[in-house]
């Protein structure tokens, strides 16, 4: 249980995420399943974290972390969400491991994304308090 960041994963990439969050002492919630999504567990996130960051091994379109963001704008709660997941592109043919690291859903590819959101984040706050 983590501050700042929240990790809601879905699927395979539960692994991945964990070490992530040990880094960042972030939270991490296994979500489990996308249908019925746990409206209790995103909304008890959304109200203690600064960011929520959906990770899935499944198309970003569409996915898992859309029906979040989805849920999220049903009840009113605006804050930031960042998306891993896959392109709506092909993926070059290769192991899984290379795959996952070609897409930056390997472990240092997950914890590049979060630390580049979270410095997008903290641009925009110092920007905001030079106001």
């Amino acid at each position: 249980e983590g501050s700042g960041v929240a990790i809601l994963n879905f699927g395979t990439l539960l692994g991945s995420g964990l070490e992530v969050a040990e880094q960042l002492n972030a939270s991490v919630a296994d979500m489990r399943f996308v249908k019925p999504i746990d409206k209790a567990m995103i909304i008890d996130l959304a109200s203690r974290h600064q960011l929520l960051v959906t990770l899935e091994e499944n198309s970003i379109a569409g996915g898992a972390g859309s029906a979040v963001s989805e849920f999220l704008s049903e009840q009113g709660i605006v804050m930031p969400v960042l998306h891993l997941g896959l392109p709506d592109t092909f993926v070059d043919h290769a192991t899984h491991n290379q795959q996952l690291a070609s897409l930056g859903l390997d472990s240092a590819g997950i914890l590049a994304s979060i630390n580049k959101r979270l410095d997008l984040l903290n641009l925009a706050a110092a920007k905001q308090s030079s106001i």
